[in-house]
């Protein structure tokens, strides 16, 4: 039977003190995926084998493994709870899906209507790009760092305190402060729509990914064309270590 996930006033104006090891692992997995990305934009760069050095430390090492692996390891393997409590559910995908299309309707395509398209070559990439790493920010930031934030201290803290986080990231781009000042209200509005459901549907794969598709385009980025296969290869690994871990979850209550 499917239950609710909207919370009630009460649930919202709740606060808790109750750390625990996860917020260790939330921390240690925190420092890993910025350091990856500080690695690859600081040290590797863009030159290095033809930007696949800096594929393997962001793309593979940083998304991949720390962002995705490693949450899914602590949880599932060690913790053994389901791919839910990340926000991996089918729950309420319904009413997931449905408010993902209403807000990529009005707040992403106004948004695309006035772009100045590039040739589909250069949007490929861009678009496998984005639907990629936006799998790895909807697990990462909302199902695992807002929902474990939010065991240890509530609802409202841990939306705040995991958009400052989402924010602070971004240092490992090299952004200025106004710039994650901006980052910070973006991640509060994910993080917000996120907790109606706690299910990545809502937010992926059309409403985060197109918003970052949109600033990719906007800020010039271009990448060559085979580029994509990169990011079509990192979300199949990412997928299969979700796979797997659900496998394993299985596996264990069949045996338990």
């Amino acid at each position: 039977m499917k239950t609710s996930t909207l919370p009630s006033i009460k649930q919202l104006f709740t606060f808790r003190w109750n750390p625990n090891r996860d917020l260790a692992v939330v921390a240690l997995s925190w420092i890993l995926v910025v350091g990856a990305l500080s690695m690859a934009t600081f040290v590797v760069g863009q030159e290095v084998w033809g930007g696949m050095g800096y594929f393997a430390m962001y793309a593979i090492i940083g998304a991949t493994l720390c962002g995705i692996g490693l949450p899914l390891y602590w949880m599932v393997v060690v913790k053994k709870r389901p791919l839910s409590d990340l926000g991996l559910t089918f729950q309420n995908w319904k009413l997931s899906l449905i408010i993902q299309i209403l807000l990529t309707l009005l707040i992403n395509v106004p948004r695309l209507a006035q772009l100045d398209m590039p040739p589909f070559q250069q949007v490929f990439p861009l678009l496998c790009m984005a639907l990629a790493i936006g799998f790895f920010e909807a697990v990462f930031w909302r199902g695992w760092v807002q929902l474990r934030l939010e065991e240890a201290f509530g609802i409202l803290p841990a939306i705040v305190i995991a958009s400052a986080l989402y924010a602070i990231y971004h240092i490992g781009y090299g952004m200025p402060a106004s710039e994650m000042l901006f980052l910070f209200f973006i991640g509060l509005m994910f993080a917000t729509v996120f907790r109606i459901t706690k299910s990545i549907l809502i937010l992926w794969p059309l409403f985060q990914p197109g918003g970052q598709l949109i600033t990719l385009i906007s800020d010039g980025l271009s990448l060559p064309f085979l580029a994509f296969l990169g990011f079509v290869e990192a979300l199949a690994l990412m997928f299969f270590l979700v796979w797997w871990a659900n496998k394993f979850y299985k596996n264990h209550n069949a045996n338990s």
